[in-house]
Formats: structure tokens, sequence, C-alpha cells
């Protein structure tokens, strides 16, 4: 006799109606789906701003109708440059690898009926649409408005984010089937947890972060001194600045995201390439210990990014062989990727081929960074456009083949029909040659110099902008060999004895010779309330 137990008699479930399912439908798959058609439609609108300032690059007297029609000033290039990021960071790179195909996939491979919290889960994909429009809207209001805004989205996006971390740490410790043990999980499913307790780490500063500069704008605290209020202070006082402090906690977040973007991917291509090699991951414990030390060291190189912030002269050294220490995981990820192809029955298909493109593609972006991992940045004559070139390279074109190539892969099971194989073949090649087209040159280019450290201009009574003798504007690219050795060589004295927030960045200096280095030409007025400010 059949039972309820045997599933032959199920009790009636009520329908629900259009509301319930909606916005209040909590099934795992909806919800990873939805966080795939949202990632979709960020893409779509970031990609729209990319294009306005590349037009606006290349044609800056042009008439963009919408652009002009927001009063196209440099406040708000820059705010099209922010909503780019935003877009792309958040809304795409952390939302569609990890929201999306870890919602629908995880519960899946841990034999598990549903996330641990659905109502959650739900709640932080709401969370997640509200920041977005927010992120928007603030490009569309006036700009004070508009920057208070963004933080609050920001700050959105951020619990929303921590409770989808808490969501798949919880499912994937309790909710695993009989038998699936921990040594016996994915490689997807270890990515995703990993993901998850690295998010919860950094999403919470992040969000405190924001709490914190909202209660600056809003309620008149202090928490994060105003610059200016440091200028003309003693290096004593400047040293201890709450000024650093933003950015410390900013960073302490950011240079994380990068990994919290990557980890989810590094698990979709070793599935990837082990299941169209048709052999099992080489070294799969060593791959777990492997992700486990990106989340670990990508959680400890904060400070990479502060080289130039006047720290503590041992600091640099510090971050920069822990930046360096990434290297090893990211070389055992590679080994057992070529180890799983080696002698493999390779079936090239289109998730297979941006698997490939992604191994390329992480391959050369690791080269890059070895350079970024210095912490004497100016001796390296590295730019800002060569470390925007190795971004884009590894965190966003390969995190995109790693996406694409698992919704190639995983869409038959999505939407029970499959993709065109050579029209995908196509995609591939064409988005492989048109990123080929546009990193590479620029890493090239700006390789060798375009070193630019600019200090803060000062405006006359007449308006007119005046640089004092402290301030450095160094453009090169595409010189003579030794001319480029000589002005390297004048950046890097001029950035040893650089003032930075009131010259402490030259406190381990002795007084003496700081007295020496800080004597020059007369100075104006304005010029000696300023303070230098050094932009990569």
């Amino acid at each position: 006799m059949a039972s309820n137990d045997s599933g032959a008699n199920q009790p009636e479930v009520p329908r629900v109606g259009f509301l319930g399912r909606g916005f209040f439908h909590s099934d795992h798959k909806t919800i990873g789906l939805r966080y795939l058609w949202l990632a979709l439609f960020s893409v779509f609108l970031g990609m729209a701003m990319s294009l306005l300032m590349r037009i606006h690059l290349v044609w800056p007297s042009v008439h963009l109708p919408f652009f002009s029609g927001l009063a196209g000033t440099p406040d708000r290039y820059a705010a099209l440059a922010t909503l780019h990021g935003s877009l792309m960071v958040f809304l795409v790179l952390t939302a569609a690898p990890q929201a999306g195909f870890g919602n629908y996939f995880l519960p899946l491979q841990i034999g598990a009926r549903e996330m641990a919290f659905p109502a959650l889960n739900a709640l932080s994909f709401w969370a997640t649409v509200a920041s977005l429009f927010g992120m928007t809207a603030a490009f569309l209001i006036a700009p004070r408005a508009g920057i208070t805004l963004w933080i609050v989205s920001v700050a959105i996006f951020c619990g929303a984010s921590l409770l989808n971390a808490l969501n798949f740490s919880v499912t994937t410790i309790d909710l695993r089937t009989k038998g699936m043990t921990l040594p016996r999980l994915p490689l997807t499913v270890w990515a995703w947890f990993i993901n998850s307790v690295l998010g919860l780490l950094i999403f919470s500063i992040l969000l405190a972060a924001s709490v914190c500069l909202l209660s600056d704008r809003l309620l008149s605290t202090h928490l994060f001194a105003p610059f200016y209020i440091l200028t003309g202070q003693p290096v004593s006082v400047a040293a201890n600045a709450q000024s650093v402090l933003w950015q410390r906690l900013f960073w302490f977040f950011a240079q994380a995201e990068v990994y919290v973007a990557m980890l989810p991917c590094f698990g979709l291509i070793t599935h990837l390439i082990s299941t169209f090699s048709r052999k099992p991951v080489w070294m799969e414990r060593l791959v777990v210990l492997a992700l486990c030390g990106v989340g670990v060291f990508g959680f400890c190189v904060w400070g990479e990014h502060m080289f130039a912030s006047g720290m503590n002269p041992f600091s640099p050294l510090v971050f920069s062989m822990l930046a360096s220490s990434l290297g090893l995981p990211a070389v055992i990820l590679l080994i057992s990727w070529l180890g799983t192809l080696w002698n493999a029955r390779i079936q090239l298909n289109t998730a297979m081929l941006f698997a490939l493109g992604f191994v390329s593609l992480f391959m050369s972006g690791g080269l890059s960074g070895i350079f970024l991992a210095r912490h004497d940045l100016a001796a390296a004559a590295v730019s800002d456009d060569f470390v925007t070139g190795h971004f884009h390279l590894v965190m966003g074109v390969a995190a995109t083949f790693a996406i694409l190539g698992a919704l190639f892969f995983w869409f038959p099971k999505l939407f029970g029909r499959r993709l065109n194989e050579p029209l995908g073949k196509l995609h591939f090649w064409l988005t492989f040659a048109g990123e080929s087209a546009f990193l590479a040159p620029r890493n090239i280019l700006t390789g060798d110099g375009d070193v630019r450290i600019l200090g803060q201009i000062d405006r006359g009574g007449d308006g007119g902008e005046r640089r004092g003798d402290d301030d450095v504007a160094v453009f090169f690219a595409g010189d003579e060999r030794e001319e480029r050795r000589e002005k390297s060589a004048r950046v890097r004295e001029r950035f040893v004895h650089f003032p930075v927030a009131g010259d402490y960045a030259t406190s381990h200096v002795k007084t003496s010779e700081r007295k020496t280095l800080t004597q020059g030409a007369p100075r104006t007025q304005s010029s000696q309330r300023r303070v230098g400010i050094i932009c990569w």
C-alpha cells in the first residue's frame, strides 16, 4: 500500500497567487535563475556605460544626447566610471557565479531539497535588486544626493551578500545528504563554500564602513576626518590621521573581492575541464587546499593597494610577500588543469573552449600580477593603465569566460534546450579576439612607463591652475629606452621624498634629512597649505 512517504499520495498544495509566485517565491532554482537574469541586465547596462566612456575618449567634443542632458561635467564623468565599476563588480562578477549558479546547483550537488533559509534567500535577492536600482538612480540625480544614494545602495548590497553567504555556509555544513562527507564534496561546492566564508568576513567590513560614512554625511559625525583638517598639521598628527582609515577599510574589502569573484570561477572551470577531458580532476585534494589558500592569502593582502599612502616602512614588504605567495595556490590550480588535460580525450565544444580560454587568460593575468606585487611601484615603472589592464584581464574577462562556459554547459539543465554549437564557437572566437585586441596592446604600451604621479592642483585667485614644486607630472610612453631609464630614476627619487598627507611618507627619514629634503624654492601661500596626493 502506498503511503505519503513513498510519494504516491502527496498532500495537495494550495495554489500560490501572482504575488506569491512573483515576489515571495523562495525556490532555490527560481532565485538562481533570477540572479542570472539580473546579472545579464547589469552586463548590458555596464557595457552601455563603458561605451559612453570610450566614445568620450575617442571623440571628446562629440555631442551625446543622454550624457549632455545630465550636464556632462567632470564630476558626472567620474560618476559614469563609478557606476560602470559598481555594476560589473557587484551585480555581475559577484552575483552571477556565486548567487546565480550557486543557488541553483549547490543544493542539487549535495543532495539537499532546498537552501537552509529560503525566506532569507528571497530577501537577499530583492535587496540586490534594490541596490541595482539605487546605484543606477545615483547617476541620474544631483551629485551630492547621488553619492549618498550610492553609499546606501552599497550598504544594501553588502547586507544581501551577507545573507547569501550565511545561507551558503549553513546549507553546505548542515544539509548534506547521508554519506556526503566533506572530502566527497564536488569542487564547485568547495569553491562556493570557501567563497561564502570569505564573503562573511569582507562584506561585514564594507557594510560597517558604509554605515560610518553615511553617519558622517547625514549625522555630522567625524568617524572619517575630512582631509583638509590635516592640512598644516605636524607629522605626528598626520601620521595617525583617520582619513586613511577609510582607505584601509575599503581595500580590506576590495582586494579580497577579487577572489570572491574568482573562487567560484575556479570551481566551475575545474568541473568543465574534468567533464570534457573525460578524466577525474588530477590532484583533487591538493586543488581543495589551493582554493583554501586563495581565500586565506586573498584575505591578507589588502595593504597591497596602500603602498603610496604612508604606511609603516616595513608593512609594504610584508604585504608584497603575501601577494607573491598567491602564486603558489595559483600554480597548483594551473598544474591540476594541465594534468587533467594531459593525454585526455578532449571534447572541444563551446563550454570547453571557454574553459581553455579562461586558463590562457589566467596565465597571462598572473604574469602581469608579478609586477604589481612589488612594493616599489615607482621602480617597477608601471602605470594606472597597466593596473587597469591587469584587473580587466583577470577579474573582468577571465571571470566572464568562466560564467559563459558554465552557462553553455548548464543551459539544457536551466532552460530545457541546447544552445547552437557553431554560433557558440563563433561567439567564443570573437570574444577572445576582441579582448586580445583591447587588453594586450594596453599592457604592452603602458608596461614600460606612463607613470602618473600627480599632486593636488592649486587654483589661484584668477581661477587658473598652478602646480607647486612638490607636484610631479610625468607622462611618458614609447620613448627611447635610455630616456625612460632616466625618467624612472627621477620618479623614484621624487617618490621617496614626496610629501603625502603631511609628509608622513618620509617619517622614517631622520629629522635632519627631512629638513634637507623639504627645502626648495619659495612656495606660495596656497601651496604651503596644500597636501600632496599620489594618484596612480
